[in-house]
């Protein structure tokens, strides 16, 4: 581990590798972004989004990013987690330990406080599905109005059970005049430890994705979620990851 890298975290914004070593994805039984949209109620303003999601190189660490679930939820809900408490059994674990959306998919198809979710897990210009590596991206579309809320998870792959995702509440996609907001959306997000097994130093853990003799492999943490504070260094999200939220 390189010395330079620098601790994560801004003040929260929002309330409410290489390829010479490819991470290989474990087996799941959803191959293809799938969406479950609702439908909404007459005359209700709905505006339709993109989402970019980037991996970047800009530091001495690098890590791709797995595939994941995005969430368009109602207002002041936490579908995915509640910051502080343990994770829910509903998959979050399996994608922040072995980049695997299907279990957290399917937990959400009737989750009252879920408008639409999907998975992205195809890197753009690609023909299946795989993790993102630098230059590389995911992009997922979706419908929303005014009070939705965006969030998603995507699991920080040089790690035991990391992931980067917005608060639990997830972001807001209109501002107080309900206009769709647009842009990167990076200083919204943390890095989050699903506090379900117990943590390596990134980038070189044996029981970490990239070099795990197999899945859900490592001890158990018995933990919470929480902003990973673990005495390792991490590098500064904006210097992995990019994330665009682009009205169509």
């Amino acid at each position: 581990m390189k010395n330079a890298l620098l601790l994560l975290f801004a003040p929260l914004l929002f309330i409410g590798c290489s390829k010479d070593a490819r991470f290989e994805l474990p087996d799941d039984p959803l191959e293809v972004v799938q969406t479950t949209p609702e439908v909404y109620a007459l005359g209700a303003q709905k505006q339709v989004f993109k989402v970019r999601i980037e991996t970047l190189a800009e530091g001495d660490f690098v890590t791709p990013f797995a595939p994941g679930v995005w969430v368009v939820q109602k207002k002041n809900s936490a579908p995915i987690f509640t910051d502080g408490a343990p994770d829910y059994g509903d998959g979050l674990e399996a994608i922040a330990e072995d980049g695997a959306p299907g279990m957290l998919y399917d937990a959400l198809i009737h989750h009252p406080k879920v408008r639409e979710h999907g998975i992205f897990n195809t890197p753009v210009g690609a023909a299946e599905p795989a993790p993102i590596f630098p230059g590389e991206a995911y992009e997922f579309t979706f419908t929303a109005k005014p009070n939705d809320c965006l969030n998603f998870t995507t699991m920080f792959i040089q790690s035991n059970d990391l992931f980067v995702a917005p608060a639990p509440e997830g972001l807001s996609l209109f501002d107080e005049n309900d206009d769709p907001i647009s842009g990167d959306i990076t200083p919204y997000l943390y890095l989050w430890d699903a506090g379900t097994e117990v943590n390596e130093e990134p980038g070189v853990g044996p029981n970490q994705a990239p070099r795990q003799s197999g899945p859900n492999t490592g001890p158990d943490e018995n933990g919470v979620v929480q902003r990973v504070d673990d005495g390792y260094m991490y590098p500064a999200l904006n210097e992995v990851i990019r994330v665009t939220v682009i009205p169509l």
